[in-house]
């Protein structure tokens, strides 16, 4: 058990926290009222595309779930089950998430439970397993794995969100491409892939995914865009001819959507929270930096917890610069180094320095920057997923005087803790 309850900090009792208030970015919220029927809307345009084919007639058909936090998803997996059905075709779902779960077929299915993805509420078997099957090999020799449940399947249908990608970047990065390359590659086809790094993936990933295309059942193709309050705002349905195109715009229009932390230079960055259902590296790092060559200008990135929902996965916890013991004692080690040693990118692994509080953390940042309350530049956000509101340090509200794009709600209120040094919620009482 770690023990950094009496690390000593000369001078530490003098600092005080600031005083903060609550900002909001004025940015438009168009998005899905009724997935059912989106679904359906877009697959009747899929059919007519299609000469008013039906892909699924009498076939079964595989359907892949992935491990992202993916905004209603059970409701984008559950109408397409209902709409395969009326198409005469069996479905049931595979997870497709690597090796997420520490890599073990029972944990990747309950990944799955965790967004409301059961067989009871899907009415469609979860048919979980890490066995795969060589299908082929790129152009330099590299195999490409699927697997093999849904080789036995006489269609495949890929789902996954379109968006961008935390370490690499190339005409398409997070999406069906990868859904099939990693996805459905479990953890032999991602530990394979990894292998080669994410320098490689922007060629990757679409070549391996053209293969999987050639080589197997792939039917169909769903796309979910969610905008910049990661609410789901498009779902788009694909031939596989298609799935490189579609996805090369789908993922110019989310650049677009995504919004941005709106400071030139921050002091501390407080994260309430890290997770894989957040980001594949825990913290967004279109959001934070310190990937893909992305500089942010953020001296202290501080993450106080870890989602329940990541299963004691912190992969990514390497960003960090200062964290609490509280966010430590819920990482469970042989998940979180299976998936980073996976990946190939080892520095996601790296601990930053532990401290037993909220409290204790923010005022160790605020003494190694030289800075009191009056002179930081702090922002805490929920996570990366939600930077629409955000709390600011006094020092910050005149970077933002003159930003018509952002509003302030409320008044300057003292940053506080409980009793036990957790960060209260605005406004602190």
């Amino acid at each position: 058990m770690l023990n950094v309850n009496e690390v000593k900090i000369p001078g530490i009792e003098k600092i005080e926290l600031p005083l903060m208030i609550k900002v909001q970015q004025i940015i438009p919220d168009d998005h899905i009222t009724d997935v059912s029927i989106t679904l359906n809307n877009e697959m009747n345009r899929f059919l007519e595309n299609n000469n008013n084919s039906n892909p699924f007639l009498n076939k079964k058909v595989a359907i892949t779930a992935g491990s992202r936090g993916i905004d209603r998803i059970a409701e984008v997996i559950k109408s397409l089950v209902a709409e395969i059905k009326l198409l005469g075709g069996s479905p049931f779902i595979v997870p497709a998430m690597g090796s997420h779960g520490g890599g073990e077929a029972e944990a990747q299915k309950e990944i799955l439970a965790n967004y409301g993805i059961t067989e009871e509420k899907m009415d469609a078997k979860i048919v979980s397993s890490l066995k795969v099957e060589k299908v082929g090999e790129t152009k330099d020799g590299i195999s490409v794995f699927v697997d093999s449940e849904s080789l036995q399947a006489d269609a495949i249908v890929v789902v996954n969100r379109v968006k961008v990608h935390t370490d690499f970047a190339g005409d398409v990065e997070s999406g069906l491409m990868k859904m099939m390359a990693i996805g459905l590659g479990k953890h032999v086809g991602a530990s394979t892939l990894h292998y080669y790094g994410f320098d490689l993936f922007s060629e990757l990933i679409p070549e391996v995914g053209l293969k999987i295309i050639e080589k197997t059942p792939i039917a169909m193709g769903v796309s979910l865009v969610e905008n910049a309050y990661d609410k789901l705002c498009l779902i788009k349905i694909s031939k596989p001819v298609d799935f490189y195109q579609d996805e090369k715009e789908l993922l110019k229009m989310q650049k677009k959507l995504m919004p941005e932390i709106p400071f030139e230079e921050i002091d501390i960055l407080i994260v309430d929270e890290i997770g894989k259902e957040i980001s594949g590296s825990g913290m967004d790092t279109n959001v934070v930096g310190r990937s893909k060559n992305i500089e942010k200008n953020i001296k202290i990135i501080l993450p106080l917890d870890l989602t329940d929902s990541s299963h004691g996965n912190a992969a990514g916890i390497g960003l960090a610069d200062i964290t609490t013991k509280k966010l430590f004692n819920k990482i469970d080690f042989n998940i979180t180094y299976t998936n980073i040693l996976t990946s190939g990118k080892h520095q996601g692994g790296r601990l930053p320095i532990v401290l037993k509080d909220d409290e204790f953390a923010i005022k160790t940042a605020m003494r190694l920057l030289k800075k009191n309350k009056k002179d930081i530049k702090l922002v805490r956000i929920k996570n990366t997923l939600h930077i629409i509101e955000m709390e600011i340090s006094e020092k910050l509200i005149e970077d933002i005087k003159d930003n018509n794009k952002v509003r302030i709600l409320g008044e300057l209120k003292q940053l506080k803790t409980d009793d036990k040094g957790d960060l209260l919620s605005y406004p602190y009482v």
